[in-house]
């Protein structure tokens, strides 16, 4: 895009900076930071700026999908050309760019998986909306400063409108360039229907503050912008809204979110008909992301679908927005003109001021796995604006080594590249990894229901009063048998059609888009929907291959719920969870009645696909609720879980050196038995039966006992700084040795040992049981052993037994009797007790404590 180009455009305000932007581009390397309130110009001014001056090809990093493709299919036609010439755009599933193409937008996604290529053809890279702060977002930063080391001369421009510029400048070396916007005064006020930001009668309430904004006398002409979460709430408000302003001709209600055709969003960014006014229902990607022409009235709902992490992975809940957003919501009613904002709660209601980065708030799986695609493994080390927190990094870290995804060091292995080079999570990815043959198909069709076909049905009220009987009979029909939500999905998507079964025609276009792209990533049949419904495979199949490869998807019916079904229900859901989380369920209704079943008969086990999170009654707490539940039985979940196990009495047998160890085991999962089995043990169960057999001394003798010394070592060693005889210590191996706890040190020693079955505890020795101090210290054998006698844990004189405790840092240790002996016997003796190497003794018998040794 040239000068020229640019000046057919309308004068807006970031142009004001256009010399100095320009001068500090092209001058000097360092990053550049450029603020300015939103509907200023920013995002359409400034890629163009940028390629112009650099002569070079642009990268626009847009944190929603729906601003790439608005933004690119805008620039273009104010250009004179078609977008995918010299500006594009490309997001998940869709890649509108060219050989030319010297303009292109992308998502936070796409930029990381151009990020780990080494072939990276573009000289500037523009962040948009920094302040977002996904945690992609901070992903793509820490890799363009790491890249910028290497190839200082790529430019780095981040813009914001409510970003703390000048912190952000000290940390990144940056320079900040402020950009006027004009802004007009907003009058706020609130409508005192509900107390908090709520979905409950939304669309009523956003109803009546729609109908105030169209009659209020001051505001004749403008438009109206309206705040909701997602699109579910655009439609249900939509169809209201339709419905009261049939027949008018004066009112257009534009829906504005990423899903719309792009014939569909130009809409909202189009010049309005004269004598007709709009009413724009938009996600919160109107915030900042886009601009809507000619708004000077703002409703806003206070409501926003954010990431949060429950349950070791992500999940999208429905919260109050922060008052940095409100603020930012509120803010759009005054670009043009002074405005007007209503807020559909009580005035007096006080939401959190900011919303924290999302690094500190989701589970790091995919960042991690995204970091290792790029080559990015110190992540501790890495220039993070926001570093994250460091036992999400470790949780996730330790998560991604369990499935294979990753290897000891953090790098990644075949199995972890191909999970990142799936366009979804890793952990829906983890399901696309090698299905079987018979299931590929299947599992792809599920994964896309999962990302896009959750709903696909439109509520059998919301249609029209002719179509309903025509709708329900045409269900009926094609769900014939289908007792489950996946399986009615999996119709919805093979076999459906709109206007005969009434399904959301966008949702369902799109969820078939996705499931034919999943197919050919797993190898199976292109999808083909048609009339004649095909068989599913048998449930308990897919739930058993689903539960391996995401045994977290289990859940069980918690057993209050069970102990209520033989009685007549009080509410609408249950309470399912899977050990981890509690999430509401309320059940599947087949469309037929002979398909549908007793309350004593439903379901009680199976696998949760997806589950979203709800803002409590106060705005501060969330509510989960499940959906996409495929049922199984408890032997699949036993099967294929490792659930909570509780091991009966334990029965060891030996012969010629072969021990084998016995019990009933027990399987839970969230308080539910699974199973119940006696027989030789395996696996978790066998290795914390040896856990409790060797330190109660029934097997490797002794083994035990040296096992507590050498940790109650290790502990005393940690705290060692090195001085005079062991001067020569490695004081920073000694800092990493970690005493703990027996019972853990065991357990992790048999999982690295690979212990699985009784046969293989012949093969080990009581050494193998006991931790290395001479390998891990570097410290001769004899000089720890000097050591432990000066620094007993256990202290015996005359039957008379005594524990040690040894704090270092005070040159102390206190002793304390152990047994009876000791209990009624005299002092120890000051001439008799160990050296301590000099430290000052204390003794501690009930409330009376001496010294032994000053």
């Amino acid at each position: 895009m040239n000068s020229v180009e640019s000046e057919k455009m309308t004068t807006l305000p970031v142009d004001a900076i256009r010399p100095d932007f320009v001068a500090a581009l092209t001058q000097d390397t360092q990053p550049l930071i450029v603020t300015a309130p939103t509907g200023s110009g920013k995002s359409t001014r400034l890629p163009g700026w940028i390629a112009e001056a650099l002569d070079a090809p642009v990268l626009v990093i847009e944190p929603r999908r729906v601003a790439c493709r608005s933004l690119a299919t805008f620039l273009a036609q104010q250009a004179g050309e078609e977008v995918g010439a010299s500006i594009g755009y490309s997001i998940r599933f869709e890649d509108v760019r060219g050989a030319k193409t010297q303009v292109l937008f992308v998502t936070p996604g796409v930029a990381l998986r151009m990020l780990s290529s080494e072939d990276f053809p573009f000289g500037a890279v523009l962040i948009d909306e920094f302040h977002e702060r996904g945690w992609e977002v901070d992903l793509a930063s820490t890799l363009l400063l790491l890249r910028r080391k290497e190839a200082p001369e790529l430019r780095l421009v981040m813009t914001s409108a409510t970003l703390e510029a000048e912190a952000l400048a000290r940390s990144l070396g940056a320079r900040v360039l402020e950009a006027s916007g004009r802004t007009y005064p907003v009058e706020i006020s609130y409508q005192a229907r509900a107390k908090m930001p709520t979905r409950e009668e939304l669309d009523q309430r956003v109803e009546r503050a729609v109908v105030a904004a169209l009659d209020d006398p001051e505001s004749e002409d403008g438009e109206v912008l309206v705040f909701l979460p997602g699109k579910g709430e655009i439609a249900s408000c939509q169809r209201s809204l339709s419905s009261r302003f049939k027949g008018r001709g004066d009112v257009e209600i534009v829906p504005v979110h990423a899903s719309l055709p792009m014939n569909k969003l130009m809409r909202a960014f189009a010049s309005p008909r004269p004598g007709r006014r709009r009413v724009f229902l938009a996600t919160n990607v109107a915030e900042t992301s886009v601009t809507l022409p000619g708004v000077t009235w703002v409703i806003d709902a206070g409501l926003v679908r954010m990431q949060i992490h429950r349950g070791g992975r992500m999940a999208l809940a429905l919260v109050a927005c922060s008052k940095a957003a409100m603020d930012q919501r509120a803010g759009r009613a005054g670009r043009v003109r002074p405005g007007k904002c209503v807020r559909l709660w009580e005035r007096n209601w006080a939401p959190k001021p900011s919303t924290p980065p999302e690094i500190e708030r989701t589970e790091l799986d995919d960042l991690v796995l995204r970091a290792a695609s790029c080559g990015l493994t110190d992540l501790p080390r890495a220039p993070w604006v926001t570093p994250p927190p460091e036992f999400a990094l470790s949780s996730a870290l330790d998560r991604l080594r369990s499935i294979g995804a990753i290897d000891a060091k953090g790098a990644l292995t075949k199995k972890g590249a191909r999970l990142s080079q799936m366009p979804v999570s890793a952990h829906d990815a983890r399901a696309l990894i090698d299905p079987p043959e018979e299931l590929a198909a299947v599992v792809a069709d599920v994964i896309a229901v999962v990302e896009r076909g959750r709903r696909l049905a439109l509520p059998v009220d919301k249609l029209r009063a002719d179509q309903r009987g025509q709708v329900v009979r045409a269900r009926q029909d094609l769900l014939e048998g289908i007792t489950n939500d996946v399986y009615e999905a999996l119709c919805w998507l093979r076999h459906g059609d709109a206007k005969r079964h009434g399904l959301n025609a966008s949702a369902l276009a799109e969820a078939r888009k996705i499931a034919t792209d999943f197919r050919k990533l797993v190898g199976a049949p292109r999808l083909r929907p048609s009339k004649q419904r095909e068989d599913l495979p048998d449930p308990e199949v897919l739930a058993g291959y689903l539960l391996e490869r995401m045994p977290e998807a289990a859940f069980v019916l918690r057993k209050r719920a069970q102990k209520a079904a033989r009685k007549p229900r009080k509410f609408k859901s249950s309470p399912w969870a899977n050990g981890l989380i509690e999430v509401m369920y309320g059940g599947y209704t087949p469309a037929n009645e002979h398909d549908r079943v007793d309350e004593e008969e439903r379901p009680v086990a199976g696998v949760m696909l997806d589950h979203t999170w709800l803002s409590d009654t106060r705005g501060y707490g969330v509510s989960g609720r499940g959906s996409l539940l495929l049922p199984c039985s408890l032997g699949v979940l036993a099967k294929s879980v490792p659930g909570e196990l509780s091991v009966g009495q334990l029965q060891v047998k030996k012969n010629r050196g072969r021990i084998k160890i016995k019990a009933s085991v027990e399987k839970r999962l969230a308080g539910v038995l699974l199973s119940t089995t006696h027989d030789e043990l395996t696996g978790d169960a066998l290795r914390e039966a040896v856990v409790e057999l060797v330190l109660d001394n029934r097997i490797f003798k002794g083994a035990g006992e040296q096992l507590r010394d050498r940790l109650f070592l290790s502990g005393v060693l940690k705290q060692w700084t090195p001085v005079d005889e062991t001067a020569h210590w490695d004081a920073r191996r000694l800092g990493a040795l970690d005493g703990g706890e027996p019972e853990e040190f065991l357990r992790a020693r048999l999982r690295e040992l690979e212990l699985e079955e009784c046969d293989e505890l012949e093969l080990l020795e009581a050494d193998d049981l006991l931790p290395d101090l001479p390998r891990l210290t570097g410290i001769a054998a004899y000089e720890l052993e000097e050591f432990a006698v000066d620094f007993p844990r256990v202290w015996e004189h005359l039957g008379a037994r005594y524990s040690c405790k040894v704090s270092v840092a005070a040159r102390r240790v206190t002793m304390e009797p152990l047994n009876q002996a000791a209990k009624k016997g005299k002092d120890p003796g000051r001439d008799v007790i160990p050296r301590f190497r000099g430290f000052r003794v204390m003794y501690r018998k009930a409330s009376r404590v001496v010294a032994l040794r000053g």
